[in-house]
């Protein structure tokens, strides 16, 4: 015949009781923070997605972009000159006149030369047009100028 285990099962304080929950909590509020970030990151996303997928405007017509970010820079003259970058122009942007950022509500003086993130970003209207590429003699269609803000 066997006996039974008479010895006591391993007891918990009240302490080590807390310690244990505040820990299950603290990674229960890390993972709601990161699943925030990741659901914000998933909205920005869709936006890009969303803009990416328009076709660019007919010449002649206006098209629209989403600025986050101005570039100054000098031409050659040693006058300040400016590019929106954003969607769907990232890479090499759209010309900005200085008269036209204060329609954007950006005050020129308080641009830096290099990269200005905006933000909020600008929903802005470009104006489409026409050039012709002078190495190849090639005629492209694509945004001219920012001429506002839609």
């Amino acid at each position: 015949m066997t006996t039974p285990n008479t010895t006591q099962p391993d007891r918990i304080s009240p302490a080590e009781l807390r310690e244990l929950f505040e820990n299950v909590h603290m990674s229960i509020v890390d993972v709601r923070e990161e699943l925030a970030d990741l659901r914000a990151e998933v909205h920005a996303m869709r936006g890009g997605l969303t803009q990416a997928a328009t076709p660019p405007a007919p010449v002649g017509t206006f098209g629209g972009m989403t600025i986050d970010t101005i570039v100054m820079s000098y031409d050659d003259n040693g006058k300040a000159t400016y590019k929106a970058q954003g969607q769907p122009y990232p890479k090499h942007g759209v010309r900005i006149w200085e008269e036209v950022l204060p329609l954007l509500g950006v005050d020129p003086a308080t641009l830096k030369p290099g990269q200005n993130p905006q933000t909020p970003a600008i929903q802005a209207r470009v104006l489409m047009g026409e050039t012709t590429n002078q190495n190849t003699g090639t005629k492209q269609t694509g945004p001219r100028k920012v001429t506002g803000k839609v």
